[in-house]
């Protein structure tokens, strides 16, 4: 702990990572929130974290590099999805429906030109299919599907997860830009109008939505195969689009122009996210050790084990929201160029 705060005190990013702090400790819900939708996600969710045992765990050099590779993971990660979007995806067919109903009510309000007519009914029926996924959902609580209704089920949960994903992180990042330079007097509203603002750009972040079906899909085969080389591409992957969610929250014009715009903010901010990346990588290997520990501990006790899960949840949700904020912070302060006045 000594070493860290002293690593902390003198590390050049401070000012960003005592910002993103102040951000996290004035709204504790937020890591409530992380924490329960990581538990949510073990709980339904198919992936199980790998389980060490004692005497693995005091094999350091066999252990440090399958840590370093979960470690990388989740920071790769981090950027693009903020939430796990499984089952909070559930509610994404009652979101379309207020998109959905706001559009064809007020057009010029949501994007820079009127949506033309096959935008609108595209998406009522993408709002349409979304309350019939939502319904074979519900009939899934009850009996066991058909195989293709199951089938079916799964791929467009995979598509609606990927959906819910993308629209969290536009809206995190609105909601980020309006805390760093507030445009309105009253900052209670910057959740609502980070959600306007999200709405606004629904087709970024429909486009989003399909380049998170990318690497969610080699995600998956990576996992299949889990000797193969794509597991580092994949992480390398996502670092170098990691400022993609930004560039669809806070530029305007084509999904092609905003990704040019991601890799430039990149290309601006790599010096300080190298720096915040070794201080996370840290940090993330020993979280997932102590969370590995204490899961090994309270093996044998019931108790325990279900006192151990919650609260390793809310450290790995506080180290998520703090270092993530930290980064939109960077790319928002350096990605961007300067005006001639500043």
């Amino acid at each position: 702990m000594a070493g860290l705060a002293l690593h902390l005190r003198w590390h050049p990013l401070r000012r960003h990572l005592s910002d993103a702090w102040d951000f996290v400790r004035l709204r504790p819900a937020w890591v409530v929130w992380v924490a329960a939708a990581t538990l949510l996600a073990s709980i339904l969710g198919d992936a199980r974290a790998v389980a060490y045992s004692q005497v693995q765990l005091g094999q350091w050099r066999e252990l440090s590099l399958p840590l370093t590779h979960d470690a990388a993971a989740h920071l790769a990660r981090l950027p693009h999805v903020f939430l796990h979007p499984w089952p909070l995806a559930c509610l994404l067919p009652v979101v379309l429906a207020i998109l959905t109903i706001r559009i064809w009510r007020w057009p010029y309000r949501y994007g820079e030109r009127r949506p033309v007519l096959e935008q609108k009914i595209a998406l009522l029926v993408i709002t349409m299919i979304s309350f019939g996924w939502l319904a074979l959902e519900g009939v899934t609580l009850w009996r066991i599907l058909p195989e293709g209704a199951e089938s079916v089920k799964l791929g467009l949960r995979y598509i609606f997860t990927a959906l819910a994903a993308a629209g969290l992180q536009v809206w995190l990042v609105r909601f980020v830009m309006a805390w760093e330079k507030p445009q309105a007097t009253e900052a209670d509203h910057a959740a609502a109008a980070a959600l306007e603002h999200t709405f606004a750009r629904w087709q970024g972040v429909a486009c989003l939505a399909g380049f998170n079906l990318l690497w969610m899909s080699w995600r998956q085969w990576q996992m299949s195969t889990p000797q193969s080389i794509g597991g580092w591409l994949w992480i390398e992957l996502l670092l170098v689009f990691a400022a993609l969610p930004l560039a669809v929250a806070a530029t305007p014009g084509h999904f092609l122009h905003q990704g040019a715009a991601a890799l430039r903010i990149m290309m601006r901010s790599a010096v300080s996210l190298l720096l915040l990346a070794i201080t996370a990588l840290a940090l993330f290997i020993l979280a997932y050790y102590t969370a590995a520990m204490g899961q090994a501990l309270s093996a044998d006790s019931p108790f325990w084990r279900v006192l151990v899960l919650p609260l390793s949840a809310l450290v790995l949700a506080m180290l998520d929201c703090w270092l993530l904020l930290t980064a939109l912070l960077i790319m928002l302060r350096h990605g961007f160029p300067r005006s001639p006045s500043a």
